[in-house]
């Protein structure tokens, strides 16, 4: 093949490629309104109607309540983040072809492990099986995910090398730190559900490592995640002054402050430090009532 072949082959191949990248995405949100839906709103609602029956909390199974929770926050959120997280290699320069044959692996090692743990909660057959099974898939799924965004290189401008020079935004740190925020919540659930099924306790998580799985997930993964997108789109859409770093990272450094005082024990600490994290976030991304209101009457 000559040159001016291969030259005009691959804007067709990069084009074909990101045509399946778009499919693949819509492969993942399809299935995370899915788990929204069913497993999630479906047991959610199922939950509600068990306890008005019943009129006692304690009376419903713990396995049921954290398969719900499992399958809003992992299978409706983190699975939109692992398609939208893939896709948008599109959007930063050379498309890799790894990344297509990774992205439908990692779809399929996290659906799956969603739909066991989902499963696992509602029915509890061979639960010491699959409860740490389900775990470690999702965990092997974020790996293959991370290792595949880690190793992408945006092409420079000019469509040269790769440059790595530029130093990412504070709004994109935001996002990495929550990102890590997502892993580590996802270690942890792989040493819970491990642990439970070594002890033989019962299907069901512990409710201190429950209450700390949640608090991991929320402020070290969720609530993170938020503030680097609103860093990024709110002085897109509001106007207003872009972020201050120094706050917002001061934001994040008392979440994990806040997380890791609840892990020991100090709930007073916790409950303590949780504000001053918003309120940095609120400081850093200009979200203040006087800078609204003078910006209302402008």
């Amino acid at each position: 093949m000559s040159t001016t072949s291969q030259i005009a082959a691959e804007p067709a191949a990069l084009v074909e490629r990101e045509v399946k990248m778009q499919r693949m995405l819509v492969a993942y949100i399809l299935t995370g309104l899915l788990f929204l839906l069913l497993p999630g709103t479906f047991l959610g609602v199922w939950n509600l109607v068990s306890i008005s029956s019943r009129h006692a909390l304690d009376s419903l199974s713990p396995a049921w309540i954290q398969a719900h929770g499992h399958a809003q926050i992992f299978g409706w959120i983190g699975t939109f983040i692992l398609g939208i997280g893939f896709y948008s290699l599109t959007k930063m320069g050379r498309l890799p072809a790894f990344a297509v044959p990774r992205g439908w692996t990692c779809f399929g090692l996290w659906t799956a492990g969603i739909t066991l743990r989902w499963f696992e909660g509602v029915v509890g057959w061979q639960w010491r099986v699959l409860l740490p099974l389900s775990a470690l898939l999702e965990l092997t799924a974020f790996l293959l995910f991370f290792r595949t965004v880690s190793r992408h290189r945006p092409a420079s401008p000019a469509g040269g090398a790769t440059t790595t020079s530029r130093r990412p935004e504070p709004w994109m740190l935001m996002v990495m730190g929550s990102t890590l925020g997502f892993l580590v919540t996802l270690v942890m659930n792989f040493a819970a559900t491990l642990q439970v099924s070594i002890s033989n306790t019962g299907p069901a998580l512990a409710h201190v490592s429950d209450q700390r799985l949640v608090t991991l997930a929320t402020w070290g993964f969720l609530v993170p995640a938020v503030w680097g997108f609103n860093a990024r789109w709110l002085p897109v859409f509001l106007g207003l002054d872009q972020p201050r770093p120094r706050f917002l990272f001061l934001a994040l450094a008392l979440a994990w402050a806040a997380i890791l005082a609840e892990f020991a024990g100090r709930l007073t600490w916790f409950a303590a430090l949780l504000p001053f994290a918003a309120l940095s976030a609120v400081f850093a991304l200009h979200i203040a009532y006087k800078r609204l209101s003078r910006d209302w009457k402008q």
